[in-house]
């Protein structure tokens, strides 16, 4: 992120400006992330994550700042996450459902503010071609919209990944039968597992060649494709008004 900046040569003014963006895109895609799981929590039962200050989109309640510098810096990062009690979910009868839903909600989050991100962004830039007065401001706004769609879109795929400790692993966990899950290998498998993003995020910075980015570039396209239609008649209705 922030590296990529000065390798572009862009002066200290920009840099300023596409680190304020970058916080408003971060801060945001974040906090919807870790509060769907939170609300979600607390609407199958668990109060634990209400008690805990963590149903509010407020970004103090839910960015880590260690993985937020590390996310500005070097594109590679994380949330606080959200704590519950599975013992307390009580909505449905089933307890392996509804931790599967609480762990997608926050990806779930992430798809609907792209979304909506996408939908700004056509609008406003529509906006910036009409209204030339005022071009600037609303490119402004249209481009802080564009990049949280990128981090939301990114943070979606990136939590899909089969991995511990991310929330395509835990919906992947429960599918499992518990005799795999009480074995030894597997609770070395879930201590071990968060070493391997690092060490290939960190053969991808060294070599260039990043296998967790083509990895997350694959699980991403589909849900951008699936925004995209989803778009296309709000582009279509702009462009009817004359925007």
């Amino acid at each position: 992120m922030i590296i990529d900046l000065f390798r572009q040569g862009l002066s200290p003014q920009q840099i300023i400006y596409y680190l304020i963006i970058f916080l408003f895109a971060l801060t945001l895609s974040f906090s919807v992330h870790e509060f769907m799981h939170a609300a979600v929590a607390v609407w199958l039962g668990d109060e634990t994550p209400r008690n805990m200050g963590r149903l509010t989109l407020n970004p103090i309640a839910h960015v880590d700042p260690v993985g937020t510098i590390l996310l500005l810096v070097a594109g590679f990062g994380w949330g606080k996450p959200v704590m519950y009690n599975p013992n307390r979910l009580s909505r449905f009868k089933s307890h392996r459902a509804m931790n599967i839903m609480v762990h997608l909600a926050g990806v779930t989050g992430n798809f609907i503010l792209a979304l909506i991100s996408n939908i700004l962004f056509i609008l406003f830039s529509s906006l910036a071609l009409k209204f030339t007065g005022a071009q600037i401001a609303l490119n402004t706004v249209a481009e802080a919209f564009n990049y949280t769609y990128a981090f939301s879109m990114m943070l979606l795929a990136f939590n899909l990944l089969p991995i511990p400790p991310l929330d395509g692993f835990h919906v992947l966990e429960e599918l499992l039968p518990y005799k795999v899950r009480s074995t030894e290998g597997y609770r070395k498998f879930q201590r071990f597992s968060p070493m391997i993003i690092w060490i290939v995020f960190i053969a991808g910075t060294f070599t260039n060649i990043s296998i967790l980015g083509y990895a997350v570039n694959i699980i991403e396209t589909p849900f951008a494709w699936l925004i995209n239609i989803i778009c296309m008649p709000f582009y279509l209705l702009f462009q009817f008004m004359g925007l």
